[in-house]
C-alpha cells in the first residue's frame, strides 16, 4: 500500500524529470525579488482565474472518491486523498499570494505616524491569536516612523505573530524595543519561542517557507511581507536564534524622511 509520502516522492520526481532537474540539484530559487516582481503584475483577476482550476479539481476529485466508494484500492483511496490535500494546499497558497498582494502590491503616501500607535493597531489586528495563546506582549516608549503606516503596522503585526505561532512549551512572550544608530531605528522582537537553527535564518524570509518541518495554518507569507516592507522603507530585516532559545528579529528603518 502507497503511504502519502511515497505518493509525494514519486510526483516529485516526475515534476524534476519534466522540468529538466532530474540529477536532484534543481535550479536556483528565484526567492522573494523575483516573487515581488511577479506579484506586481497580478491582478485579483488573475488571482480569481488561478483559483478556478484549483476549485474544478476540488469538485471532480471528490465527485470521483463519492461515485467510487468502496470500488478504490488502498493505493488509489491514499493517491485521492493526497491529491485532496495538495488542492487545499494550494488554495492556502493562493490565499496566501493575495494577501502578500495586498500587503506590499500597494502604498500609501508616506507620512509621519507614532509608533506606538501602529504598535497598538498591529496587537489590535492580532488580538485573538494573543488571547487564545494567552501571550504576554510589552514593549517600549517608540519613535515616531516615517513611511507607509499600513504597511510598518504590518509589519510588527507579522513579526509579533510569528513569535505566538512558533511557542515553546512556555507561555509566550513577546518585547518589542528600539534603539537608535546613526540614521536608522533599529527594533528588535525578542520572543522565547522555539527558536531556530541559524543555518535557516535566511530562507525563513522566503515566500512559502517553512522549516524544522514546522505546521501550522497560512502559506507561510508572513516574514517575506516584512522583508519586503522593510526595505521597500530603505531598512534591513534579520534574525538572531538558536534552536530552542527564542529569536530575536531586528529591522531597521531611516530616522528621516530620505526614504
Amino acid at each position: 500500500m502507497l503511504t502519502p509520502k511515497q505518493v509525494d516522492r514519486s510526483i516529485t520526481r516526475e515534476v524534476s524529470e519534466l522540468t529538466g532537474n532530474g540529477t536532484g540539484r534543481g535550479t536556483p530559487s528565484a526567492g522573494p525579488a523575483a516573487v515581488t516582481g511577479c506579484s506586481m503584475r497580478l491582478t485579483s483577476d488573475s488571482l480569481h482565474d488561478l483559483a478556478g482550476p484549483v476549485n474544478q479539481i476540488r469538485t471532480l476529485t471528490d465527485m470521483l472518491i463519492k461515485r467510487n466508494k468502496g470500488k478504490l484500492d488502498d493505493d488509489a483511496e491514499v493517491m485521492f486523498r493526497f491529491l485532496q490535500n495538495s488542492v487545499e494546499r494550494l488554495d492556502t497558497l493562493l490565499a496566501g499570494l493575495k494577501t502578500y498582494m495586498q500587503a506590499v502590491g500597494t502604498r500609501e503616501a508616506y507620512r509621519l505616524s507614532d509608533g506606538n500607535d501602529c504598535l497598538a493597531d498591529a496587537l489590535a489586528s492580532i488580538r485573538s491569536s494573543i488571547e487564545q495563546q494567552s501571550a504576554r506582549v510589552t514593549h517600549e516608549p517608540l519613535p515616531p516612523l516615517y513611511g507607509d503606516r499600513r504597511q510598518i503596522t504590518r509589519v510588527f503585526a507579522n513579526l509579533v505573530e510569528n513569535g505566538i505561532k512558533f511557542r515553546s512549551e512556555r507561555q509566550p512572550d513577546v518585547h518589542i524595543s528600539v534603539t537608535r544608530e546613526e540614521d536608522f531605528w533599529v527594533f528588535a522582537v525578542r520572543d522565547n519561542g522555539m527558536g531556530l537553527d541559524p543555518r535557516h535564518s535566511e530562507r525563513i524570509f522566503s515566500m512559502f517557507k517553512r522549516i524544522n518541518n514546522q505546521a501550522g495554518p497560512g502559506a507561510g507569507i508572513g516574514l517575506a511581507i516584512a522583508k519586503q516592507i522593510v526595505e521597500e522603507h530603505g531598512g534591513r530585516i534579520w534574525v538572531e536564534s538558536q534552536l530552542g532559545s527564542g529569536a530575536v528579529f531586528y529591522f531597521t528603518l531611516p530616522t528621516d524622511e530620505t526614504v
